[in-house]
């Protein structure tokens, strides 16, 4: 067997110190050692050479269409003018460089649209706008933007397929603070966790002062290739208005122009369906302005009313329930949420309360682990965190929190498939925080489950229909929170049995029969009470499967 090596002992007071030092300089990345005799510390690297725009293309970054199994945008910024900012695609080939492309498989696209915006570092940024018409839907195509000379590097993305398909995408709360050095780590390990990702969810206040050339520089830089090959979903913040929206923010995401068609709305609210999932993006900026928000209102229900998907994540940046501090947003709550029960939306993406918090209605409570409407989240991928209110604003207004954290980055990976959609959250390192299943059938029924432990598959989780009875009668017990299909046993037990309290055998039970959950993982069955029961007796029924051991609430037999 081979050991390890031993290092060789360090002999001189000399060689000590040097050691010391140089550990002194490696420790954590922090400059924890003396500069050099003499020497003054360097001068910070100038902002506005550090994000100087160039001939060459730069914050490159997928924007959906309205039909995105057949188009996409492009917007990227470079010193290029209108007359020249191009674009040039083709099918994705197995190489480039050396290996030509066939003839007539590249197609050159002019640019729609190049956009100057006025930076605070004293130079103007000019972003271009290319749309890829006529794809083929599900697949992958080849890009490059520049002005015809000076290029960027081929880039590849994938169209939608027409219709449903399994996929996964990315969704952050607030990056909006330490940009530039705490929040790269969450973008990449994110894109790590699902390369395969199709979309990113940024539920606003993406960088903090709406106009600063830097912060937005530094958000492209976080994002960095990632962003030229997934497709981005972004909705403003309050941060990015300042007297108004950012002059960046169009420019920037020229996304589908089909909101409620009020000028001051376009391409911050709009909509999208992609692979059986329609995505809503609101502005809840303009909480102060009724008719901004009567028209998306409006609008909503409409795009509710007649959605052929399945499945439906709406965004927007402050939250329905907030998680931290007093704050309260009542006309978001008053006339978004009834829309979004009633409609059966099935995830609710915001921001804005740095900190996390998910949960639901509490009246959508079915049992300890499972809920049947809206799940509502709240996140933040940045560093700047707020303390957690104690879900006050929840309770308040009839909701609950479900899971909770302060002090946190974290990012979500969400996977939706034809019958389910899971939800995961994870910190800034890659461990897991929270997570869920939402399962929906055809009907449009569906169950929120969290994830199982150890404690919350056993105790009293089944519900009964009486909980006095006589001998014979029928008792209507359901459960939930099973795997589609699983086999359940069904036990009459009576309930000072030690046995059955410890979920054992349990000697003094009845075996009722066998059931199976359905495709939501609800057990509904009817039991009759066994004639050998004892008057006055007091009784559960007990469930007992692969994943869970539950019981009900004590049921008397009165004759």
């Amino acid at each position: 067997m081979n050991e390890p090596r031993k290092p060789r002992p360090i002999r001189s007071r000399q060689a000590k110190l040097a050691a010391i030092g140089a550990g002194a300089l490696l420790f954590a990345g922090f400059a924890l050692a003396p500069a050099a005799v003499g020497a003054a510390a360097p001068p910070v690297y100038p902002a506005a050479e550090v994000h100087k725009p160039s001939p060459i293309p730069d914050r490159m970054i997928l924007i959906p269409t309205a039909t995105p199994a057949t188009g996409q945008r492009v917007s990227w910024r470079a010193e290029a003018t209108a007359d020249t900012a191009q674009a040039q695609i083709l099918e994705a080939p197995r190489a480039l460089g050396q290996v030509a492309p066939a003839p007539g498989a590249v197609a050159t696209v002019p640019a729609i649209a190049s956009t100057p915006v006025n930076t605070t570092l004293g130079y103007a940024s000019t972003y271009h706008t290319v749309e890829f018409t006529g794809l083929k839907p599900n697949t992958r195509y080849t890009y490059r933007v520049g002005d015809g000379t000076n290029w960027s590097a081929w880039t590849d993305f994938t169209t939608a397929a027409d219709g449903f398909e399994p996929f996964s995408f990315i969704y952050y709360g607030d990056a909006q603070n330490y940009i530039d050095s705490a929040v790269p780590r969450v973008f990449r390990q994110a894109f790590a966790d699902r390369p395969q990702a199709k979309a990113i969810v940024n539920a606003g206040d993406l960088i903090d002062s709406a106009n600063s050339e830097e912060q937005w520089g530094q958000w492209f830089k976080a994002g960095g290739f990632i962003d030229g090959q997934v497709n981005n979903i972004s909705i403003p913040g309050n941060h990015e208005y300042s007297g108004g929206l950012s002059t960046f923010w169009r420019p920037q995401f020229p996304y589908p122009d089909n909101g409620p068609g009020d000028a001051e709305l376009k391409q911050t609210v709009y909509t999208l369906d992609y692979q059986g999932v329609r995505f809503i993006g609101l502005d809840s900026n303009v909480q102060s302005n009724a008719a901004l928000m009567a028209a998306q209102t409006t609008w909503l229900e409409g795009l509710l009313k007649d959605n052929p998907n399945k499945w439906t994540v709406v965004t927007f940046h402050h939250p329905v329930y907030s998680t931290t501090g007093t704050r309260n947003n009542p006309n978001v709550r008053a006339q978004w949420a009834p829309l979004l029960e009633k409609y059966g939306v099935d995830l609710v993406l915001q921001g804005h309360d740095h900190s996390y918090g998910r949960g639901n209605q509490v009246a959508a409570r079915k049992s300890a682990t499972v809920h049947n409407g809206v799940a509502y989240v709240v996140s933040v991928s940045g560093g700047k965190m707020y303390a957690l209110n104690g879900g006050e604003n929840w309770t308040g207004n009839g909701a609950e929190v479900r899971s909770s954290s302060q002090n946190t980055q974290l990012y979500q990976l969400i996977d939706v498939a034809d019958d389910t959609i899971t939800f995961e959250a994870r910190y800034a390192n890659g461990e897991h925080h929270d997570g869920f299943t939402i399962r929906k059938n055809d009907k449009g029924e569906r169950t929120v489950n969290e994830i199982r432990t150890a404690e919350n598959t056993v105790g009293e989780q089944v519900t009964v229909d009486k909980t006095s009875v006589r001998r014979l009668e029928q008792v209507k017990v359901s459960a939930y929170g099973y795997d589609p299909g699983e086999k359940v046993a069904v036990w009459w037990r009576e309930q000072d049995d030690d046995d059955a309290r410890r979920g054992g055998g349990g000697r003094n039970g009845t075996l009722i029969g066998y059931e199976k959950a359905d495709e939501l993982g609800r057990l509904e069955e009817t039991v009759r009470v066994p004639v050998l029961v004892k008057k006055n007796g007091t009784y559960v029924v007990y469930l007992d499967s692969q994943n869970q051991k539950i019981t009900s609430p004590a049921i008397t037999v009165t004759k």
